[in-house]
């Protein structure tokens, strides 16, 4: 962290202080001094719920968000600490996202070809966050990208820090990885506890169904589900060697499609890949299912597989643009009944929950909400120099208030 930061966050926290101060004495309004985001908290929230299901968001952005000038409102336009409001509200679970490295001085080879901006979404930061969300009472979801930066079912880029490998003879690569996997995964769960923050959810790579680290651990040949199984072999045994009552995940995308699911978890099970839970996205517009049909792939999906799932990703439009005025991540809202509203997404939401804890076995354990906090903020976007695409999705509106769809989490 920059002298410059170090110093920003202190003269941030004496002030809030003073609007902690203010608040208990009735005395803060609309315009109440900043809360930055690691301040200490004078209320935690509500407790992790005792019914068996975790109604979560990613809260990875909130700091970046924050920084660079975001602000955050109660729905009566009061300044509050969203991390506070949230968890008042119900949210008892927080995605955290971490990549290994950020900034203009870690080049990728790849795509994309851009970066983060220094000292954001890496670890540190994550520790950050995780700090802060334990302070409200919630639990934390780790998502281990293994790669610099975004990886999905077709990018999976091994970070520039460990792409000497790749000089070496393929077994000599997959040994070196393997032990890369174990000791980052290691140092990341040691950091978390001790602060205090062990995870209770961690999921080795995002969206991973195409594997991770390219070329070696992917899922298109037996070779590379070979190498796979040994990449998460060594990433599930070094959560649990830390902490063992953490629960691994392996994330997929397009919740809905048996097939895809079928196919990789018979041959994860087939390789003697480890994990406890099993990851979904679900999104309306991207799997093109509506909520009867994604709980109805849920239970065959569990009884297929006798492990519980955990929604990792839910998005949802609650106006058509972004605050640019332009067609966001999601052009629409799928075919479900909830128009891109402010109310369409509180009923969605609404039904979704209630609908995910009615599935037998309480199959679904959870569902995390992309992304509650990306509002607009100047230089903000998903990587520096691009939009912000996301805007219409958050539980805050373009100017920071907070939509009626943070409602819903008080009945989840």
């Amino acid at each position: 962290m920059s002298y410059a930061r170090q110093r920003s966050r202190l003269r941030a926290r004496l002030t809030a202080f003073v609007l902690a101060a203010a608040c208990l004495a009735g005395l803060a309004g609309p315009a109440g001094a900043a809360t930055p985001h690691d301040q200490g908290h004078d209320r935690p929230g509500r407790p992790v719920a005792d019914d068996g299901f975790a109604a979560g968001g990613d809260l990875t952005m909130l700091n970046w968000v924050e920084d660079s000038g975001g602000r955050y409102y109660d729905e009566n336009g009061r300044r509050v600490d969203p991390v506070q409001l949230m968890a008042a509200n119900g949210m008892d679970l927080a995605r955290l996202r971490v990549y290994t490295a950020t900034g203009p001085d870690h080049p990728r080879i790849g795509y994309p070809d851009s970066y983060l901006p220094e000292g954001y979404q890496d670890k540190a930061d994550m520790l950050d966050l995780a700090r802060r969300v334990t302070d409200n009472g919630m639990e934390t979801q780790l998502t281990l990208h293994y790669s610099d930066y975004w990886s999905n079912g077709a990018i999976q880029d091994i970070p520039s820090e460990w792409r000497d490998v790749t000089d070496l003879p393929d077994d000599q690569a997959v040994a070196a990885l393997e032990e890369h996997v174990r000791d980052y995964t290691r140092e990341i769960m040691l950091d978390m506890r001790d602060q205090g923050t062990v995870p209770a959810y961690v999921s080795l790579g995002n969206e991973m169904q195409g594997g991770i680290l390219f070329p070696y651990g992917t899922t298109t040949s037996e070779q590379g589900w070979e190498n796979l199984a040994r990449f998460l072999r060594a990433g599930y045994e070094a959560v649990k060697e830390v902490s063992p009552s953490t629960q691994v995940i392996l994330h997929l995308d397009d919740a809905g499609n048996m097939d895809k699911y079928e196919w990789f978890f018979s041959t994860a099970d087939a390789h003697g890949i480890p994990y406890d839970v099993i990851g979904a996205s679900y999104y309306p517009f991207w799997t093109r299912k509506d909520i009867p049909t994604v709980c109805a792939f849920f239970e065959q999906l569990h009884e297929r597989f006798g492990r519980k799932i955990m929604v990792m990703e839910t998005g949802i439009n609650w106006n058509q643009v972004t605050h640019d005025g332009v067609e966001g991540q999601l052009t629409d809202n799928g075919p479900v009944p909830y128009p891109e509203t402010p109310q369409g997404q509180a009923d969605f939401l609404t039904d979704l929950f209630r609908q995910l804890k009615e599935v037998d076995d309480g199959a679904v354990i959870g569902d995390i909400y992309w992304d509650p906090v990306m509002i607009p903020a100047p230089g903000v976007g998903w990587e520096v120099g691009q939009p912000n695409v996301v805007s219409n999705t958050t539980l805050f509106d373009f100017r920071g208030r907070a939509l009626p769809a943070l409602s819903a989490y008080r009945t989840a």
